[in-house]
C-alpha cells in the first residue's frame, strides 16, 4: 500500500514538472507568415511563462497591430492561445527539435500556420 502511494506521488510530481517543462519550451519569440486568402500576413508571437501563467502577445507586422492574449495554456504538449477581442485562436504543437511549431490559426475559418523560433538577440 505504501509503495502504491509513493509511486502515485512520484507520478504526480513528474506530471507537474513535465507540464512546466512543456510550457517553458514555448517561451521566446516566434515568426511566421499566415496565408489569409490572397493576403500573406507576417506574424511575430512572444511567449513568456511566469510561474503557472503563460503570457503571449501577437504582432501582425503588416497590419501594425499588437494583440495581447486573453488566455494561454499548454496541455498535452499543445499550445493553445485565445485572442477573444478578434475571435482568434492559435493551436499548435512544437517540433521535436524545439525550433518550430505547426498548427492552425482560427478566425472565422481554420488556416495552417507554422512559426519558427527567432534567434536570441
Amino acid at each position: 500500500m505504501r509503495l502504491n502511494l509513493l509511486l502515485a506521488g512520484v507520478s504526480a510530481a513528474l506530471s507537474m514538472s513535465a507540464a512546466g517543462a512543456w510550457a517553458q519550451s514555448y517561451d521566446g519569440d516566434w515568426e511566421g507568415v499566415l496565408q489569409a486568402g490572397p493576403q500573406n500576413l507576417r506574424l511575430e508571437l512572444h511567449v513568456k511563462t511566469q510561474g503557472d501563467k503563460i503570457e503571449a502577445t501577437l504582432d501582425s507586422l503588416d497590419q501594425g497591430a499588437t494583440l495581447p492574449a486573453t488566455a494561454a495554456k499548454v496541455e498535452n504538449g499543445e499550445l493553445d492561445i485565445l485572442f477573444l477581442p478578434i475571435g482568434g485562436e492559435l493551436r499548435a504543437k512544437q517540433a521535436a527539435d524545439g525550433k518550430s511549431f505547426t498548427g492552425t490559426w482560427t478566425q472565422g475559418r481554420e488556416m495552417p500556420l507554422t512559426m519558427t523560433r527567432k534567434a536570441a538577440k
